[in-house]
């Protein structure tokens, strides 16, 4: 897989089909490869680009600067590395958050947005601040595999599982401890209001117990997207229903 350098990263990247190009953001605990299917599935007349965040997979670099603005300074300096000037970009989970915060530094460089279990868009809830789990998972994979099937509870158990693991489980332990804090800072709340001329779209699953509906719902008022909610899915729609999703975002992109 190629690899670019922006800034102080040496970033890893997937890279599928030809056309309008599409970004592709994973969330905590993984890596572009939760991108696979949707990659599998990409209509023609795009080119997609999923990349490993900072502490994450093959990404190499500092791994405690976790801060949103920073991921998202990340994110802008690939896409001036790839030579993309306007991007759809589509958010999973910490990904999510990500998105948000380049569409407000940058609406220019937004086209459409997608988030996909959007992160807490007013700080994440105290009840997940616990760095002892996080600690747990990386000493044991068991721990880390169990956590991993609790969001994405429907998603195949078979080779492209078994290598999520493996590549997950690689996750700096800096880059874990200090995105807890970054997802609490995280909270813009109302300043979201911005992004309402942006095209956006906000896809939840009905079982998700880590970003929940009424979560997304939130973050759907507050950017005046649309929310779909998928049946029977939990935090994971890439890996769970990409088929279904695909349908949903090329419907989506295709709106006047």
């Amino acid at each position: 897989m190629p690899m670019l350098r922006v800034g102080d990263l040496e970033v890893n990247y997937r890279e599928r089909g030809q056309g309008e190009p599409v970004v592709l953001l994973h969330g905590n605990w993984t890596t572009s490869l939760w991108w696979q299917p949707t990659l599998e599935l990409l209509p023609p007349g795009f080119r997609a680009i999923a990349y490993d965040l900072r502490g994450r997979g093959h990404t190499r670099g500092p791994d405690s600067l976790q801060a949103i603005p920073t991921l998202a300074q990340d994110l802008r300096g690939l896409l001036d590395g790839l030579g993309l000037i306007r991007v759809h970009v589509i958010g999973h989970s910490l990904g999510s958050a990500v998105a948000m915060q380049l569409a407000l530094d940058h609406p220019e460089r937004v086209h459409t947005l997608t988030l996909m279990a959007p992160a807490w868009v007013d700080g994440m809830p105290a009840a997940y601040n616990l760095p002892a789990h996080q600690l747990a998972a990386h000493d044991n994979r068991a721990v880390y595999a169990m956590a991993l099937r609790a969001i994405a509870p429907t998603a195949p158990d078979d080779a492209l599982w078994q290598q999520l693991i493996e590549e997950g489980h690689l996750q700096r332990r800096e880059a874990s401890l200090a995105t807890l804090q970054a997802l609490v800072d995280w909270a813009p709340g109302e300043r979201l209001n911005a992004l309402r001329p942006l095209p956006s779209l906000v896809v939840s699953g009905a079982k998700d117990m880590l970003c929940t509906v009424e979560s997304g719902q939130r973050c759907a008022s507050l950017i005046g997207a649309r929310q779909h909610v998928m049946q029977d899915i939990g935090h994971s729609p890439n890996l769970e229903a990409p088929r279904d999703f695909i349908e949903l975002w090329k419907e989506f992109v295709a709106e006047p």
